[in-house]
């Protein structure tokens, strides 16, 4: 069901742009050459049918800060469990780009991937709460309601970040353009989580305060979103050019693994929700060929699902289960255009 949504958004875009539409503009390129395709001297681009083709190879940096957690709830209490997004991203991207006759750009499609070259900062925070008196944990008579547990544990995160997008300008002037656009992001974080500090609520404070050295959990979490929205160029001459793109993806899904190493205690959640992502940045045309861009990238996901939680292989119970996550990546690229 997941890929057949994805394959009839994309073909919606697809459809769209073989729409022919009626544009202005001055500066046309005259006559293009008959052959398919034909490589125009000293400049960029090649000529395709009536229009220019061009290709981009760039490189990018950044840095990611936020978190991703998740947060279950069940007859008694509640858990939440959020991890730290703050690392150091490489990667590429590549694009490809068609011009019409009067240089303005109608259709462009992009690839970017991106890992971290950095483990990660920040710390994992686990949270436990109790709703009521009843007995907890086999405890008779515990009397303590609110915050019941914390503890915060080193972390080591391995981060992939894959994004493919398809956009069609309907609307074109000199200056400025904007139409739909359609893509698909894949996420998955790793993390192993070390060093935790635990300290204890309540009356039974000196029995959960503790530390425990070396590996305590590891934690693995994939986000699938297709996504629709619009994009815009404003072009300031020649040299610079500014994007803006907002994009909503009704349908998102998240799947995600922890294993508590200490408890043999394994839980799997498969949710879906919601997910905005928006996007401006802002391209320098430095020499020929070569562009220099920087941007920020803003994604914000809101999913539910059940969690199944398992000790020692045998399913024990299910709780509900919410999982979010708020992401903020500013990035560098440098790209050249053939």
């Amino acid at each position: 069901m997941k890929r057949l949504i994805l394959i009839v958004v994309l073909s919606m875009v697809f459809l769209i742009g073989n729409h022919v539409e009626s544009v202005w503009a001055d500066e046309p390129y005259g006559h293009l050459s008959s052959n398919p395709v034909t490589k125009r001297v000293g400049e960029e681009g090649f000529v395709f049918g009536n229009g220019i083709l061009d290709v981009d190879f760039g490189l990018q940096g950044g840095y990611i800060s936020g978190y991703t957690k998740y947060h279950i709830s069940f007859d008694g209490g509640a858990s939440e469990l959020e991890f730290p997004l703050e690392a150091y991203l490489f990667g590429f991207n590549l694009g490809w780009g068609f011009r019409n006759e009067q240089k303005q750009e109608k259709v462009r499609m992009e690839i970017k991937w991106l890992t971290n070259v950095s483990d990660g900062r920040g710390k994992m925070e686990d949270s436990d709460w109790i709703d009521d008196d009843a007995d907890f944990l086999g405890i008779s008579g515990y009397h303590h309601s609110g915050k019941d547990i914390y503890s915060e544990s080193d972390v080591k995160l391995r981060a992939h970040i894959f994004n493919a997008n398809v956009m069609y300008n309907v609307w074109l002037i000199k200056n400025f353009s904007i139409g739909p656009m359609a893509g698909y992001r894949y996420q998955i974080f790793k993390y192993d989580v070390k060093n935790t500090n635990q300290i204890g609520y309540g009356e039974y404070a000196p029995d959960f305060s503790a530390s425990v050295r070396g590996n305590t959990l590891k934690y693995k979490i994939k986000y699938h979103i297709p996504y629709l929205g619009l994009s815009s160029n404003l072009s300031f001459g020649k040299v610079f050019k500014t994007n803006l793109s907002l994009c909503y993806a009704p349908w998102a899904f998240v799947k995600d693994r922890d294993v508590h190493l200490l408890r043999h205690k394994l839980s799997k959640t498969d949710s879906d929700g919601h997910a905005f992502i928006g996007n401006l940045n802002t391209t320098l045309h430095l020499l020929a060929h070569l562009y220099l861009s920087a941007g920020a990238d803003y994604l914000w996901i809101h999913t539910t699902g059940t969690q199944d939680q398992y000790f020692y292989d045998v399913l024990y119970y299910e709780v509900d289960n919410k999982v979010t996550s708020l992401q903020w990546v500013v990035y560098g690229t440098m790209t050249y255009r053939f």
